[in-house]
């Protein structure tokens, strides 16, 4: 297995509706078609996150913050911690360079980002010379430590890339940029989708009403809002952490 672990979130223009608010849930269920679908966590926290901040715009950083701070209020309420720094104070906001990592070079470094950022966690636009696939809108780079955790293996470092190559711009769909980066996001922490391969084809409302469900819908060209933690989301991240 390669010690990067990339992990897609695929778009599928089909019309959806995002799930209401839900209370927070203190407890750890995994029911028994999602024991496989995590990736591993983080041994120390809060993590550092850096952003590219020529990348984005006021607002799309704003967009940024909002899902780092729903998955913090989450775990600051379920587990008394905040799992990403988070802020424009507490996040490195760095500019671009001429060096950025790859989702083929990350674990080959102790840090990752251009220079100026050492921390764990980069999350940029891919303008152009997109690889994965012109459905899929971001995508998640994670390095294990090969000393893992003997129930979930840890992680090193992480890359977020954001489609910006056949989404947001010009006449392309435009995905909603918070309930992208809160999916992300989850797969940072070590969450794997709701349900993957035939399992998604008839899965339950919790699955698919989840944040980690694996698509996301379009309304007209406007992506279908998904920003809140569900309950199945919230249990599979109590069991990380």
């Amino acid at each position: 297995m390669k010690w990067v672990i990339s992990t897609v979130c695929v778009a599928s223009l089909t019309l959806s509706c995002a799930p209401k608010s839900t209370p927070i849930s203190t407890d750890c269920v995994t029911p028994p078609d999602q024991t496989t679908l995590f990736k591993g966590h983080w041994t120390a926290h809060p993590i550092p996150l850096a952003v590219i901040v020529t990348d984005f715009s006021s607002d799309e950083l704003g967009a940024i913050d909002a899902a780092i701070q729903t998955w913090n209020a989450f775990f600051s309420q379920s587990k008394g911690f905040a799992l990403y720094l988070s802020g424009t104070s507490d996040y490195s906001l760095v500019s671009s360079g001429s060096a950025r990592s790859t989702a083929a070079t990350i674990c080959t470094q102790n840090e990752i980002g251009p220079s100026g950022f050492g921390g764990k966690i980069m999350i940029y636009k891919n303008l152009s010379g997109w690889a994965y696939g012109g459905s899929v809108i971001a995508l998640t780079s994670l390095c294990p430590v090969v000393t893992a955790n003997s129930t979930y293996r840890s992680f090193s470092s992480a890359m977020m890339e954001i489609n910006y190559q056949n989404f947001f711009t010009g006449s392309n769909p435009v995905p909603d940029l918070q309930s992208i980066v809160t999916h992300e996001l989850g797969h940072v922490l070590g969450l794997d989708h709701s349900c993957a391969g035939s399992g998604c084809t008839n899965a339950i409302d919790d699955y698919q009403n989840a944040v980690m469900y694996p698509t996301l819908g379009f309304n007209g060209r406007s992506g279908v809002i998904k920003r809140d933690l569900n309950v199945n989301d919230q249990e599979r991240a109590n069991c990380l952490y």
